[in-house]
């Protein structure tokens, strides 16, 4: 009998301290946002993109063509 009587005031404890683990985790989870999902690349930023490897490679290099693609890809949001 002696036996049961321990199990008993220990599983008081033990679900204490599970109790405790779990309210002491919680805020950790619910701290993580939602990721977003990343911004599709604007046309003009796409184009900008093409004419700067035009002129890497040597091909065709419109300057003015490029300042004007960097301009519109600002505009619309992207990054150059």
């Amino acid at each position: 009998m002696p036996r049961s009587r321990r199990n008993e005031r220990e599983y008081p404890t033990v679900a204490a301290a599970v109790l405790s683990l779990v309210v002491l985790t919680r805020p950790a989870w619910a701290a993580d946002p939602i990721p977003t999902p990343p911004q599709p690349t604007p046309p003009s930023c796409e184009l900008l993109l093409e004419e700067q490897r035009k002129c890497a490679l040597g091909v065709a290099c419109d300057k003015q063509a490029i300042a004007r693609l960097r301009r519109l890809c600002l505009r619309d949001g992207g990054r150059p």
